[in-house]
């Protein structure tokens, strides 16, 4: 009896001090990866079909010490993420058919880049949580430890979740480029009060064009109407032919796809 007492009594000191050896309730797991499930059923999603009626604004999350930038992309090597490859993580909250969009973007990247989309493991220390948070927006380019993008449902579609991962790797509007005045027209008295920053025109510091013109048919335009107040238009292009068109492409333009190949010095394409 004492015998047994005093291995109780080691046994529990051993506990105290080692909390770890306690037994815990599984935790569920509220996060997950893409499936190649997913992948097949991502071969039924079309990529024809224009962005959904959907704010945008306020969509690109950039950190006070980022933010004055001029160009299209990152051009310093650590705001990339290496070899192109984004660790991330999933919520479980999305539906087979939203996981399936999901699966879409993720393969256009690998077919048409050489950015890789991959689920994070053990050693990945910088990666993307990708959850239904409070509409659409991603932190810009590889910030460093877990950053996130917020795709809610309105946002769950193919264009829009190509828009938000350019975002991710390092992509700002194209309407903020340093020399858009040249192309572009914004009507501020039609902007919603505090959305200016969605229209701000971004300053010459660490992001470069990778020798590409102005793109209106780039998938990372805003529509002509875009964060306005009262329902006129926010932004007018120099060429009027492209005010209704800008900002509703369907995926990459020909000059995102250069772009993105040149930043991450994707040589296969």
């Amino acid at each position: 009896m004492l015998r047994t007492l005093t291995l109780l009594l080691l046994a529990c000191g051993v506990l105290a001090q080692n909390p770890q050896f306690f037994w815990r309730p599984p935790v569920r797991n509220d996060f997950t990866f893409l499936t190649a499930r997913d992948f097949a059923n991502a071969d039924l999603v079309p990529t024809t079909l224009r962005r959904s009626t959907r704010s945008l604004s306020n969509d690109m999350r950039i950190s006070a010490q980022r933010l004055k930038r001029s160009g299209v992309a990152v051009a310093s090597e650590k705001d990339k993420w290496p070899n192109g490859r984004v660790p991330y993580v999933l919520s479980a909250a999305y539906t087979d058919a939203q996981r399936a969009v999901l699966a879409k973007a993720f393969q256009a990247y690998a077919q048409k880049t050489c950015i890789q989309f991959v689920p994070k493991t053990l050693t990945d220390k910088d990666y993307v949580v990708i959850s239904k948070l409070d509409g659409c927006y991603a932190d810009f380019s590889r910030v460093g430890g877990r950053q996130q993008v917020s795709l809610a449902d309105e946002c769950i579609d193919y264009a829009t979740i190509i828009h938000e991962l350019m975002h991710v790797i390092g992509f700002i509007h194209e309407h903020q480029r340093d020399d858009r005045d040249h192309y572009v027209t914004i009507m501020w008295q039609n902007v919603i009060p505090g959305a200016n920053t969605d229209f701000d025109k971004l300053s010459n510091l660490g992001l470069s064009y990778y020798g590409e013109n102005y793109d209106y048919l780039s998938i990372m335009h805003y529509e002509s109407n875009e964060g306005s107040k009262n329902g006129k238009n926010t932004i007018e292009a120099k060429n009027k032919h492209f005010t209704r068109i800008m900002g509703r492409a369907s995926d990459f333009s020909t000059s995102d796809l250069r772009r993105v190949n040149q930043a991450y010095h994707c040589r296969k394409f």
